[in-house]
């Protein structure tokens, strides 16, 4: 499967209120084919809806596929990883991309959360899990640079603006 899916067709594209809308026709009495029909909703999504809102709470429409079967993280603890992350970013302790697989999978096991095979062969999680879970959360896992003491303190926003002097039209007219 390429690494950045492109769709190809509309399948599954039915807004989830026309969907919802339908679906309590079909409750109303109205045949599953009929309404389908007058809709222009397919007739297999119709019921595969029906049938799926009858057993839990239906969050989208169509066939999502395996992607949520094969999740590892629910979204929570994908945030709380997400949010350490940024936090040592924060505090000049950024971690490399390797680094920071270790730490998904330390966290599957202090959690207790059932991880892929190849995960506990490798002692880290996956890569393309990692590229897909920095771009759900908007991070960027690069090698940290080394910080000095001195240099992480002196960088904050009083002393940075103290040191820069406002351009004026006057010097930029004298270049």
């Amino acid at each position: 499967m390429p690494r950045t899916y492109r769709r190809k067709t509309s399948w599954g594209s039915t807004p989830l209120e026309e969907i919802e809308r339908a679906a309590s026709e079909v409750k109303g009495g109205k045949s599953i084919r009929s309404v389908a029909k007058e809709r222009q909703i397919d007739r297999s999504t119709l019921r595969r809806y029906i049938k799926k809102r009858d057993t839990q709470e239906v969050k989208s429409v169509g066939y999502s596929g395996t992607a949520s079967a094969k999740r590892v993280f629910s979204e929570e603890v994908e945030k709380e990883l997400a949010e350490h992350i940024k936090k040592l970013a924060e505090q000049f302790h950024g971690i490399s991309p390797k680094k920071c697989r270790e730490l998904a999978l330390e966290l599957a096991g202090r959690n207790n959360i059932p991880t892929p095979s190849n995960w506990t062969e490798k002692g880290l999680a996956g890569k393309e899990w990692f590229k897909n879970f920095l771009a759900r959360h908007h991070l960027s896992c690069r090698m940290p640079e080394a910080t000095s003491l001195g240099r992480a303190t002196a960088f904050n926003k009083t002393t940075v603006g103290v040191h820069l002097k406002p351009i004026t039209t006057e010097l930029l007219m004298a270049g």
